[in-house]
């Protein structure tokens, strides 16, 4: 196995482990999430450009990486629903079309296509991580002002802190309702075609 792949695989394993502190109470718990955050982040962003410089695309890479990005992404945004950071219907669209897409992509492997990511989708995905990325941060302050219980955040540093999260994800969304239209009607095809 190679080095791109290996990476997808450190992702998808970082994960469960990303979503356990997340929800986990304290300062520290919260910021060692975000530290995970960033090192899938780095892995993604690695892994592709592995594979692509060293000429070792795979089938397995090109499944399994846009696959990887979901189980992370997703299991950040539900998390972030239950602890009460971002509104749950963002959340569903989001997770709506990632099930569309994926099943999309695995009705392609069972007639021997593999669908790679397009560039729409891996924009969708940069939003979708920025969006991650700084409502761990935003749950990283938020608690350390929990844990320092005589300290308020000024109000303006709350006012940012409270609809931040939202206005990134209602991007993301946008996103990924734009990206996700594009990748069924470039490859609606595969729906089609016969074994």
């Amino acid at each position: 196995m190679n080095l791109a792949n290996r990476l997808t695989i450190i992702r998808i394993v970082i994960a469960p482990i990303f979503i356990v502190l997340l929800l986990t109470d304290g300062a520290g718990t919260k910021y060692s999430a975000l530290l995970l955050f960033i090192i899938a982040s780095l892995t993604d962003f690695y892994d592709g450009r592995i594979a692509r410089v060293r000429g070792v695309v795979t089938s397995f890479g090109k499944f399994m990486d846009p696959l990887a990005d979901k189980i992370i992404v997703l299991g950040a945004l539900i998390c972030f629903v239950a602890l009460g950071e971002v509104w749950a219907w963002m959340v569903i669209i989001i997770l709506a079309r990632e099930v569309m897409i994926t099943h999309l992509r695995f009705i392609g492997a069972s007639k021997g296509i593999i669908i790679p990511a397009g560039r729409w989708g891996k924009h969708k995905t940069a939003t979708q991580m920025i969006a991650v990325s700084v409502t761990l941060v935003v749950i990283a302050i938020n608690s350390t002002f929990a844990s320092l219980s005589s300290i308020n955040a000024p109000s303006f540093l709350s006012l940012i802190l409270k609809y931040t999260p939202n206005v990134l994800v209602g991007l993301a969304v946008i996103m990924t309702i734009i990206s996700g239209v594009l990748y069924v009607g470039k490859h609606r095809e595969v729906l089609i075609k016969r074994e």
